[in-house]
């Protein structure tokens, strides 16, 4: 169900959890690498969001972080794997993400 979500959905409900959590959100692909990073992470500093979804889980993490950034929210950060980008060049760029 949470893949059928717009990306304009998904950063709209962290925008509302602003009001209510001061932290950092982490977005990821989804609901593997949730659990993955949640066992690294300090969870009352960060809340990690997966953000699943067709045709590419990876690009809608970058979209949702883009309207997020766009409007200037702060306390976001992204992780992507890295799939192929190392060896292609991978056009987007922003200080808060990392290819793992």
């Amino acid at each position: 169900m949470r893949d059928l979500l717009s990306v304009d959905r998904i950063a709209n409900q962290i925008r509302l959890r602003r009001s209510t959590y001061s932290g950092t959100f982490l977005l990821v692909e989804g609901a593997s690498d949730k659990i993955f990073y949640e066992r690294f992470i300090d969870r009352s500093a960060c809340e990690v969001v997966s953000v699943p979804g067709k045709p590419s889980s990876k690009l809608r993490v970058i979209e949702v972080l883009k309207i997020l950034e766009t409007s200037n929210f702060h306390g976001v950060l992204a992780i992507v794997d890295a799939d192929f980008e190392r060896l292609e060049t991978f056009l987007y760029s922003s200080p808060n993400w990392s290819l793992d």
